[in-house]
């Protein structure tokens, strides 16, 4: 099989190598400084990337990132009868803008903190002046530098949205705290059927840990239920289905009550090698059925996709990614400990998820 990537984000050179890692695919990429073939075509030449599709055959084309160009990937490799893992332009609105997310939330009804946009520094300012604190700050379009801002005073949060602004963000993202755990759950999605592909709980956006153990199947099936099934479904209804990995930040109350805070469009970079191996699925099947419509075919519910019985988890080091499994939480934890993870780190991120 062959198979093209089209990206350069942390996310989609993980996704590239572990694809290539496979000897019964032939990967060809836009990502520099992978294991994959490299092909020098710009992410923005759409004509000639459709030209190499063509060429040489290619069976599968994946776009990936949220640093993606403008570009309908989806119309335009389809009017070339190519198959293509990418969301609908307009679907995936409610992952690359904040802002655009937020409205879709509010208006189907989906749990969500208190919020506000600004798009100038002293109305946002004027409006903490009778916020209760603490507030949470962030900038409309994602980004890995710049994330989530706990502001604990007026001063603080002053800074930081000065900051902000100060750095070019046309919005910026008001938002109420709420107390709890956070995670990210992945789904893949037909555009009307998703399947929940697995849970990270992530720390600082600098350590990861797959399918945690407070995170039972009732509240699996209450996340489902009251956030992700209606996402789907409300795209649906709009005739923006969204095919492919979608990523939805939730808080969990100590009540369990679940609060979405924002979507991704695909796996964060962190969370991206231990969702794709923390599974026995074959992502190639799993990618060209929720292309075709099949996807639901292979599970009889929503939470039936073979997970592996390993821990796994991830950290930050150097601006790397390292990865690891292990037939215990304990024994992962040991051995992220031993690859460089500070244990200063681990224990703020444990006492956060109470493991």
């Amino acid at each position: 099989m062959r198979i093209l990537t089209i990206g350069s984000a942390k996310t989609m050179e993980i996704l590239t190598n572990f694809l290539a890692e496979d000897e019964n695919l032939l990967v060809f990429t836009t990502s520099e400084n992978t294991n994959a073939n490299f092909i020098n075509i710009h992410a923005e030449n759409i004509e000639e990337l459709k030209d190499f599709a063509l060429a040489n055959e290619i069976n599968l084309t994946i776009t990936a990132g949220n640093n993606l160009p403008d570009i309908d990937y989806l119309t335009e490799f389809g009017e070339s009868n190519l198959a293509i893992l990418a969301p609908d332009k307009e679907a995936s609105k409610i992952a690359s803008s904040k802002s655009f997310g937020k409205k879709f939330i509010y208006k189907n009804k989906i749990k969500t903190p208190k919020f506000a946009f600004f798009e100038k520094s002293n109305l946002a300012i004027e409006y903490i002046k009778t916020s209760d604190f603490p507030l949470v700050i962030k900038p409309d379009e994602h980004s890995e530098t710049e994330t989530a801002y706990i502001a604990e005073t007026f001063s603080s949060a002053k800074k930081q949205i000065e900051k902000l602004f100060q750095r070019g963000n046309q919005k910026v993202l008001i938002e109420e705290y709420i107390y709890g755990k956070e995670i990210s759950v992945y789904a893949l999605s037909d555009g009307f059927n998703p399947i929940i592909i697995g849970t990270t709980a992530s720390f600082q956006n600098e350590i990861s840990i797959k399918d945690v153990p407070f995170v039972d199947k009732v509240l699996e099936e209450k996340i489902y239920n009251e956030i992700i099934f209606p996402t789907i479904s409300s795209l649906a209804r709009e005739e923006n289905e969204y095919v492919g990995i979608l990523g939805f930040d939730i808080i969990i109350t100590p009540e369990n009550n679940v609060y979405l805070l924002e979507y991704n469009s695909f796996f964060k970079d962190i969370d991206s090698e231990i969702m794709l191996k923390g599974t026995n699925e074959n992502w190639t099947k799993l990618f060209m059925d929720t292309i075709i419509g099949t996807l639901q075919d292979n599970f009889e519910t929503p939470f039936s996709i073979q997970k592996k019985e390993d821990y796994f988890g991830s950290f930050r080091l150097n601006n790397e990614i390292i990865s690891d499994c292990a037939r215990t939480l304990g024994s992962l934890k040991n051995k992220l400990l031993a690859e460089g993870l500070p244990e200063t780190l681990l224990a703020e991120a444990e006492k956060m998820w109470k493991l």
